[in-house]
């Protein structure tokens, strides 16, 4: 499978574990990647200041996707849903489509857009990737987080339900690994507040902390780099402003699917991710060695009991 890639600014600059992790399980689910020349920033930014800026940004992704004749694949949430935006506004608005075409001398004839969640979840299949999942993730409980865009609006992202996704809790089990219920799965986590309201957008964090540890997690699972910014980046300002200790793990779903491949933890990139996912990692591994333990003492009383017939 051939797919047209646009990392976006994130995953060029905070969010690198989140491109080294797509590459690298992207291959071994046999995904080429080809990233797209001279991509420019979605607009997330400019949006403030510009709607019309911020989407004729994302419309010339789109165009430079479209060149490659491959469906595009977005690893982030909010790129894919500023691309999603703006490849519908250039099929239903004409002045908007004119203006863009004009500017940058070509026809748009569309580009097919897919969040990498999507991609791994439909196009390659859970029952296909699980054939290449090595090592079960048994010891990680983990809570499912789409966060507010992932599978929203409705109209742009149509491979979940908006309501109540399970692609990504769909996943985690294939892994092997225990995926609980999380009432907040698609809640917002205060990122488009960071910056403005720090204190209102931590609310909105520490309400995801803490049911996710109440559920009895070990980690949270992740599909957006702004999302895994705060619950991981932030996670240490969280623990000061309530004064308390949360100590959860943020891994991005690529991470945890390319531990069940048998990925390294450097290919992984795992060493970037602020709040540590030692302990957890390791916890796989005595899971592993106590079925083996368990094992060999069930076979123990087997030959006892052969030897004593």
């Amino acid at each position: 499978m051939k797919l047209a890639y646009y990392p976006g600014c994130t995953l060029h600059g905070t969010a690198r574990e989140y491109d080294a992790s797509t590459k690298a399980v992207s291959k071994a689910a046999g995904i080429e990647l080809t990233e797209i020349t001279d991509w420019n920033c979605c607009g997330a930014l400019e949006a403030i200041f510009d709607k019309e800026l911020s989407m004729g940004l994302s419309a010339r992704n789109n165009m430079l996707a479209q060149r490659t004749g491959l469906d595009l694949v977005v690893p982030c949430s909010i790129c894919s849903h500023n691309l999603s935006r703006a490849d519908k506004a250039m099929k239903t608005n004409g002045a908007f489509r004119e203006k863009i075409e004009k500017a940058l001398g070509e026809k748009y004839t569309g580009v097919k857009i897919k969040h990498l969640l999507e991609v791994m979840v439909n196009d390659v299949g859970i029952d296909a990737l699980a054939q290449k999942f090595k090592k079960p993730l048994k010891g990680i409980k983990a809570v499912p987080y789409y966060g507010c865009l992932l599978v929203r609006p409705s109209e742009v992202s149509k491979f979940d339900n908006p309501e109540n996704p399970t692609s990504l809790d769909n996943l985690i089990k294939a892994t092997g690994a225990e995926c609980l219920p999380f009432t907040q799965k698609t809640k917002c986590c205060g990122g488009n507040l960071l910056m403005s309201k720090q204190d209102y957008a931590f609310i909105l964090t520490k309400k995801l902390f803490d049911e996710a540890k109440a559920a009895g997690a070990n980690c949270i699972v992740v599909a957006c780099p702004m999302c895994h910014m705060l619950l991981d980046g932030q996670q240490s300002m969280v623990e000061k402003v309530y004064g308390t200790v949360i100590d959860l793990p943020i891994l991005y779903f690529t991470q945890l699917i390319g531990l069940a491949m048998g990925l390294s933890e450097k290919e992984l990139e795992l060493d970037k991710n602020m709040v540590s996912p030692k302990k957890l990692i390791e916890s796989t591994g005595k899971q592993e060695e106590k079925k083996i333990e368990t094992a060999g003492k069930k076979d123990e009383i087997k030959s006892e009991k052969e030897v004593a017939k």
